[in-house]
């Protein structure tokens, strides 16, 4: 009989066991102020440069949830996180904007590529593997969160704001290639969002600067915006970011969706289903905080349905404030406020930070990080994406291949200056004057993080517009080290050969001098329509 009562103990304890941990947030819940609990539902930006008073400040005034970072040296940021952690009633969880890895933040890193770059590649198991890689990079880190990816729709050639951030035009690609990400990350450990629902794909206005307006009826919303959305949360995707956009057909008063009860929660939350946790865009953006007075955008968003209010304007005590205000007002109930807390902590629960362990390690920070296999996956990444949108009329492999006119001189190279100017592209042509092939590396013509002084001095059109005279002249291979939209703005006919690499960093320069040396073949396919081609060609 003992043995029995012995045995039907061992059996009980481990659900006891995991019922007293499934309690813990219910406990913590009840023990908490309304001013703990609204806290929790906001996260503050945090840079270099945020001076730790500010930061402590939040953290022990306003008693925040959580951080975004923006910027920083590796083992600096974590010295100071580890700080702030130590000064948290609760553990702070960290967050990134890290769409194409840590690398957007930590700029020391190898960047993985860009969305569109991932659409380039003809199928999912790698772009689930990059997500993999990045959640390796984000937990050494000690980052929690990534706002990635992007589900938009980049069925816009003009669009300001998403553009390489897209996997492309084809809804049924962008969610499928956007669940695969979603899957890889979240898989490692990392929570995603999927942005920037209701989609701001077909755009032509940046919601940093202004609000977007999606003239659309519900039909075709359903079929293109909405459509990757749906798709990741039927993938089980933990988080959906809300972007800043006028919807007319999803809420005919003109809120910005960001704002708005119909499009949070009568859409995303109840028509759609999602379970998750409901995120802002940054809310200090203009495509919503010129809208009303900055310390009440948080406060109006949380009542559309919003479950984390994410970089509220410098006057987050007052947004603060104003939402405890409203809950001690009855204008919030008590059980709205502790739905959106409860999945906070159950969401710190599941990474571990409520027990105990939120600490990031600075010793060899960056080492770990940056590994020789992470390395190399990302330029098996590049090699696998390079996209032959014009085969050139020399051969790329074997006898008189290009790669031996190269060497004899009759085929010459040119990378040119990412500051262009009509002097220095003259320059460019002057230098591979008499060959009979000019191959020529276009490169980006917006740098990344918007460094000013990498830009050209050129007006695009009249750089797209040089180079297709060049062709005229001389048999000019032509390397897009850019977006494949750059198809739209030159001759396609005058040109002898065209390859895309996507961008100018040092691993598509490398992959795409491998195809034009024959080493290896061209893999990628289009991820977007553009120049008359469709989505998915590629010069085979």
């Amino acid at each position: 009989m003992k043995r029995i009562l012995l045995l039907l103990m061992v059996c009980i304890m481990p659900i006891f066991s995991f019922g007293q941990k499934q309690d813990r947030v219910e406990r913590m819940l009840r023990k908490m102020s309304v001013r703990d609990k609204v806290g929790q539902l906001f996260i503050v930006t945090y840079g270099q440069h945020t001076p730790d008073a500010q930061i402590e400040e939040a953290i022990k005034k306003d008693r925040v949830g959580g951080l975004i970072i923006m910027e920083d040296e590796m083992e600096h940021y974590a010295n100071r996180m580890n700080n702030y952690q130590k000064q948290s009633r609760i553990p702070l969880v960290i967050s990134i904007d890290g769409e194409w890895g840590a690398s957007m933040r930590f700029d020391t890193l190898t960047q993985f590529p860009r969305n569109m770059q991932l659409g380039a590649l003809s199928n999912t198991d790698m772009i689930y593997k990059v997500g993999r890689a990045m959640a390796d990079q984000f937990r050494r880190v000690g980052v929690h969160i990534n706002y990635a990816p992007t589900v938009d729709v980049n069925n816009n050639p003009n669009n300001p704001v998403i553009g390489q951030r897209s996997f492309g035009d084809n809804p049924q690609k962008v969610a499928k290639y956007g669940a695969a990400l979603i899957r890889g990350m979240q898989d490692g450990g990392v929570w995603t969002s999927a942005k920037h629902f209701p989609g701001h794909g077909d755009t032509d206005v940046d919601s940093h600067k202004a609000l977007p307006t999606l003239p659309f009826d519900r039909a075709r919303l359903d079929a293109m915006e909405l459509y990757p959305f749906q798709e990741a949360i039927n993938q089980d995707v933990w988080m959906v970011m809300v972007g800043h956009l006028n919807v007319p057909a999803l809420d005919p008063t003109g809120m910005p969706s960001s704002l708005s009860y119909p499009i949070i929660t009568k859409l995303l939350k109840e028509e759609m289903g999602f379970k998750g946790i409901v995120i802002t865009d940054a809310l200090g953006m203009k495509g919503v905080s010129t809208y009303m007075p900055a310390e009440l955008v948080p406060l109006a968003s949380f009542k559309a349905g919003s479950d984390v209010l994410l970089m509220p304007a410098q006057s987050w005590h007052r947004s603060i404030n104003n939402v405890i205000k409203a809950v001690k007002k009855g204008e919030i109930s008590r059980e709205r406020l502790d739905e959106s807390v409860r999945k906070v902590l159950k969401m710190k629960e599941q990474l571990g930070l409520l027990d105990g362990t939120p600490f990031i390690d600075p010793k060899n920070i960056y080492e770990d990080t940056e590994t020789k296999e992470i390395i190399d996956f990302i330029q098996d990444i590049c090699d696998a994406s390079v996209t032959m949108v014009k085969r050139p009329s020399v051969a790329l492999k074997g006898e008189g291949s290009l790669n031996e006119l190269i060497k004899s001189g009759r085929a010459k190279e040119v990378v040119l200056d990412k500051r262009m100017s009509l002097a220095s592209l003259d320059g460019a042509k002057l230098s591979v004057e008499g060959a009979e092939y000019a191959v020529v590396y276009l490169p980006e013509l917006r740098a990344p993080k918007n460094d000013f002084n990498s830009y050209s001095n050129m007006k695009p059109e009249e750089i797209y517009g040089f180079l297709s005279m060049w062709a005229r002249e001389q048999k000019v291979i032509l390397a897009i080290m850019n977006n494949p939209y750059v198809l739209d703005k030159i001759d396609l006919k005058a040109f002898d050969g065209i390859v895309i690499g996507y961008s100018s960093v040092d691993q598509n320069m490398k992959a795409v001098g491998k195809v034009l040396a024959g080493e290896i073949d061209a893999e990628g396919v289009l991820p977007v329509s553009a120049g008359g081609l469709p989505n998915g060609f590629s010069a085979k």
